[in-house]
């Protein structure tokens, strides 16, 4: 989380039980069920190693920072953009959508991992500061120069959204809209430490995953 150590700590605690629970709860519904319910699961390892990486922070231990720093970019610049899509592709019915949502998978890792590799390649083009009791991640990229940074926001955002919207199921489109509400709020609210506030939000809101999954194990038995 992007507040401190102990809120760090104290969310992971929270998601990872309750995504050890989503994913027993749904493991007869099907591979596309399945993947949604890791959501809380791969949030709360997310808010775990920020919470190191703060603890590294309040100790001055570089080491700790670099490593905790590079664990959570791997979720906030690669994975999410691969995982969203590929949930939602596993999950779709629809033969026109699976075809739109398989590009947004392809589209996904390829745009993550150009955005991840170099920050584990390059030294020194990851950096975090503490900005107003929030966490910075200042990463420099392949695109600097040639694309604005709001542009590649907007891309991000629209990558992640568009996969839900995409989905024939209403409850996952309502879930698109939630994180969309989450996307405006934390760009508005914290603009100086957007990808950690907004990893926050959407953490909080993976545990959406227990209304979305309500049901599915039940129907799976049936």
């Amino acid at each position: 989380m992007c507040f401190s150590a102990t809120a760090s700590f104290t969310a992971a605690a929270t998601l990872i039980p309750v995504g050890i629970y989503c994913i027993a709860t749904t493991r007869k519904g099907g591979p596309g069920w399945l993947a949604f319910a890791a959501y809380p699961l791969a949030f709360g390892m997310q808010q775990a190693i920020e919470g190191l990486l703060w603890q590294g922070i309040d100790t001055g231990n570089p080491e700790l920072v670099d490593a905790a720093a590079r664990g959570f970019t791997f979720f906030s610049h690669f994975f999410w953009l691969f995982w969203v899509p590929f949930s939602v592709w596993l999950l779709e019915t629809d033969a026109t959508r699976r075809k739109a949502l398989l590009f947004l998978v392809v589209f996904g890792a390829g745009y993550g991992l150009s955005m991840f590799v170099p920050l584990l390649l390059q030294e020194g083009w990851l950096k975090v500061e503490v900005v107003r009791h929030s966490l910075d991640y200042r990463a420099s990229m392949i695109y600097d120069g040639v694309v604005d940074r709001i542009i590649i926001r907007v891309v991000y955002a629209m990558q992640v959204v568009a996969a839900f919207m995409l989905s024939t199921n209403p409850k996952v489109r309502l879930y698109g809209v939630l994180i969309l509400l989450s996307v405006a709020g934390a760009f508005l609210s914290y603009r100086h430490a957007f990808v950690s506030v907004w990893c926050f939000f959407a953490a909080l809101l993976s545990l959406y995953m227990l209304y979305l999954l309500k049901g599915v194990a039940g129907q799976a038995r049936t």
